[in-house]
């Protein structure tokens, strides 16, 4: 009796322990929700042009988005970023969506899941006029 009492104190403490440790922030929940948005726009598109590079077709970029929403929380923010940012330039290359609707797609999705920071890192690439660094490599 004593000691399944101190099992079921043990597998609480670990599961409040891992709610606790880690959960998606609300950038990684804006990114998930993008990545979701891109997946259900990109499986309905019946026009993807067949000659662009593997990297760009329709079904990489479908993988890309499930890769998304199954690591998010285990990337780092950079990471979810430029996977994403490559999903939305493969959509803009196989002429699924042009610039504007994929400013107004990300606008909604930060919209919906606003939190108290900024991050323009995440549309920062979208403006023409706006000059930003690019980080390659050493971010896992």
């Amino acid at each position: 009796m004593r000691n399944q009492r101190l099992l079921i104190q043990c597998i609480e403490a670990i599961s409040s322990e891992q709610l606790e440790s880690d959960p998606m922030d609300n950038k990684d929940l804006r990114v998930v929700a993008m990545a979701e948005k891109c997946r259900s726009i990109l499986s309905k598109a019946d026009h993807a042009d067949k000659q662009l590079p593997p990297s760009l077709r329709q079904d990489h970029l479908l993988w890309m988005c499930d890769k998304i929403e199954r690591q998010a929380e285990n990337w780092p923010d950079t990471r979810l970023h430029r996977w994403i940012g490559f999903v939305q330039a493969g959509m803009i290359a196989n002429r699924v969506l042009d610039l504007n609707a994929t400013k107004q797609m990300f606008d909604k999705a930060k919209i919906a899941h606003a939190d108290s920071q900024s991050d323009d890192d995440l549309i920062d690439h979208l403006d023409p006029n706006h000059s930003f660094d690019l980080e390659i490599g050493g971010e896992g």
